[in-house]
């Protein structure tokens, strides 16, 4: 993905997901196209279903918490929707910027389009394994209720929510019920891999283009570096120095956008997904219903993607200070010497991901989620024993 069309290759792949989401943020930002209006319409049913099944089931804790166990994937994927929508603008701006960074530097340096290749790959790589991975992830969890009727001769929904006003006892209520649910899979899945992919992208865009305000400060540090000392290297002295600060401000407006953008669904993920993993570490210990395993793993690791990224972008964030602090730049001239320390000043404020501004997405937080989770299972495992 060293070059625009391979950009607009991947884009392809993801307009198809997004139109079939409801949330055509490329195609028609800002506007509620038909398939948003059908993807609402199942919204509502999900979560009206939801209540109609936890108060039918009230005498029944084991089964309220079967049922609820799919209520972090829903919100979540509710915020994502609300987000797509309400933040289109800023995610089309967001790609055209990223058409930009592609356009100026593809036939540039050495450097600078090895940057572009390595993140292209990368991208590559990850859509096609989020792709795969949710994909299969799906067809096996929507095969589960035909292999159990086949091992034990009993049906079972998808979902263990059910309609209002539907009974799921006779065969038309189980049809209509199955297949709603099946459709809900298939939106799900789709508007996983979009929300999930998009989140991912766009940091390794913002990513990329911090590495190649790195490469342009490690230009600028052996032009300093060089004792020739004329006029001419003074002036291209003076452009390489812009053209640094001009990366580093377009480095820190893609972080910040990314954190506008996101920050919301990072929040909605990390709270949404410890609410699903404690209600599975329950059933894990109570019952023997198999499908908590598969739903345990799915949001641990989506909510380890979420922490690495976040890590991944104080990382960079971290490799950018550290040249910037390395710079000669006593050996800048004195104009020069008075801007870089604006540049240092911006850098004081640190440029990360955070839960809509609770906390950071890093790895130290991450930690203490995973301490958490850990603490509370040892308390139900005591309860129970």
């Amino acid at each position: 993905m060293a070059n625009v069309e391979c950009f607009r290759k991947l884009m392809k792949s993801l307009i198809v997901c997004s139109k079939v989401a409801g949330v055509e943020m490329w195609t028609a930002p800002g506007k509620f196209p038909p398939a948003s209006y059908y993807v609402s319409f199942h919204i509502t049913v999900y979560f009206a279903s939801t209540v109609w099944t936890l108060r039918k089931y009230i005498d029944d804790p084991i089964h309220m918490m079967k049922v609820l166990i799919t209520l972090g994937t829903a919100v979540q994927l509710y915020i994502k929707f609300f987000v797509g929508h309400s933040k289109a603008q800023e995610i089309n701006l967001f790609t055209a910027l990223d058409q930009e960074v592609l356009q100026r530097y593809q036939n540039g340096s050495e450097e600078e389009t090895a940057v572009l290749r390595r993140t292209g790959r990368i991208l590559w790589l990850v859509y096609r394994m989020i792709s795969a991975s949710y994909i299969f992830l799906a067809v096996a969890f929507g095969m589960y209720p035909a292999f159990y009727c086949f091992a034990t001769g009993k049906v079972m929904l998808l979902f263990l929510y059910e309609l209002p006003f539907c009974d799921c006892s006779s065969s038309l209520g189980y049809a209509v019920t199955i297949c709603f649910q099946i459709n809900l899979l298939a939106i799900g899945v789709l508007g996983a891999i979009l929300s999930d992919f998009v989140f991912f992208m766009y940091a390794m865009y913002a990513m990329a283009r911090a590495d190649i305000s790195i490469v342009h400060l490690g230009e600028l540090e052996n032009m300093l570096n060089d004792p020739t000392k004329n006029e001419i290297r003074t002036a291209e002295i003076r452009r390489k120095w812009i053209q640094c600060m001009h990366d580093h401000q377009r480095s820190t407006s893609f972080f910040t956008m990314i954190e506008h953008i996101f920050g919301l669904i990072c929040l909605t993920q990390v709270a949404s997904a410890t609410f699903s993993i404690c209600d599975a570490m329950l059933l894990v210990l109570l019952t023997d219903w198999y499908p908590t395993y598969s739903y345990l793993y799915v949001m641990f690791v989506q909510l380890s993607g979420f922490f690495l990224i976040g890590h991944l972008v104080e990382l960079k964030n971290d490799a950018i200070y550290n040249k910037v602090i390395s710079m000669p730049r006593y050996k800048l001239p004195v104009k020069e010497q008075k801007e870089f320390r604006f540049l240092m000043s911006r850098q004081q404020n640190p440029m990360m991901l955070t839960a809509y501004g609770f906390h950071p997405m890093n790895f130290e937080v991450y930690m203490s989620v995973l301490k958490r989770l850990y603490q509370f299972f040892v308390m139900i495992m005591q309860y129970v024993g």
